[in-house]
């Protein structure tokens, strides 16, 4: 269910551990925020000046793709691997929160959004006093590479369909499809599952100075037959829901909770980012709205035209 009122959480709270790229230990501490401020994160180790630390969660500040998503501000100071968060803030809805963060990097916690989760579960949330708004999509918008592509498609609510291809791997092909995600269907679907490796790659990554932080507590690797995890998968088709993960909270980089279709194949965070930067490469792709205007805005199939970028 879509809300009228814009949403914050009751109170701050504290999430700490190692970086699944760097390897260091990081803490952050998300806090209640005033409507209209949206989703910034506050480097606090930093020396800069008052207000030069702040980094806008917005996709205007993405500076990097590569196995995550990195947000960067005028002053390049950055955060990155923040998609775990943002999916689980886009499916509460929550549009105001600060968070304060002590390195370049989120604490990667288990691989998933689960404890992010169940800490908005606990603590609650608050309505504030001020309207929410939705980035309504209007157009069909799509981004290409090779096979890979992002379609975003306008619609009343915030669904996916996502597919994964793997050749030759016990992964294989994968999809889900999730419509009307919200607190609910986010947290019962796509929450607790985790990011993913293929343990043919990790030499690869390592030597490339990635995830130094890495381990079993915190991915899911696959072997040629089965997970090195000792517990094995929490849910069918993990990896393509954690990819339908992602995406999500790449998508909420749109500043607003987003009222669109995603369909997808064999995307990353690439693409997405590309959708977003597509999708505002034209003003008539999407429109802001509050939910009493909802229906001003139906749009009927034969009536859509249509924007594709190839990559």
């Amino acid at each position: 269910m879509n809300s009228f009122q814009q949403i914050t959480i009751n109170n701050s709270c504290s999430f700490e551990g190692v970086t699944l790229h760097s390897g260091e230990y990081s803490k952050i501490t998300l806090h209640p925020s005033p409507a209209n401020t949206g989703i910034k994160f506050k480097r606090i180790d930093s020396k800069l000046p008052k207000g030069q630390n702040i980094i806008p969660a917005n996709f205007k500040n993405i500076r990097s793709s590569q196995l995550c998503t990195t947000i960067e501000n005028d002053y390049n100071l950055s955060v990155s691997t923040i998609e775990h968060l943002m999916a689980a803030l886009h499916s509460y809805g929550i549009d105001n929160l600060l968070i304060d963060i002590d390195s370049s990097e989120m604490p990667i916690l288990d691989g998933s959004s689960i404890e992010f989760t169940n800490a908005f579960s606990k603590i609650g949330l608050k309505e504030l006093k001020a309207k929410k708004r939705y980035l309504k999509i209007l157009k069909n918008v799509e981004v290409k590479r090779n096979n890979a592509y992002v379609r975003i498609k306008p619609s009343d609510e915030l669904s996916i369909n996502y597919t994964i291809d793997y050749p030759n791997t016990i992964v294989g092909k994968q999809n889900i499809f999730l419509e009307n995600i919200n607190a609910a269907t986010f947290s019962n679907s796509l929450a607790e599952c985790r990011t993913f490796t293929f343990e043919s790659e990790l030499d690869n990554l390592r030597s490339n100075g990635i995830i130094k932080g890495g381990s079993l507590d915190n991915a899911l690797v696959f072997g040629n037959e089965k997970t090195l995890n000792q517990e094995g998968l929490r849910t069918i088709n993990e990896p393509a829901k954690h990819k339908a993960l992602d995406a999500v909270g790449d998508l909420f980089l749109a500043g607003n909770c987003v009222m669109a279709h995603i369909e997808a194949s064999c995307a990353g965070h690439s693409l997405m980012h590309a959708a977003l930067h597509e999708i505002f490469s034209d003003p008539s792709n999407w429109k802001i709205i509050t939910l009493s205007e909802k229906t001003d805005y139906t749009i009927l199939s034969g009536e859509l035209s249509v924007s594709t970028a190839n990559l």
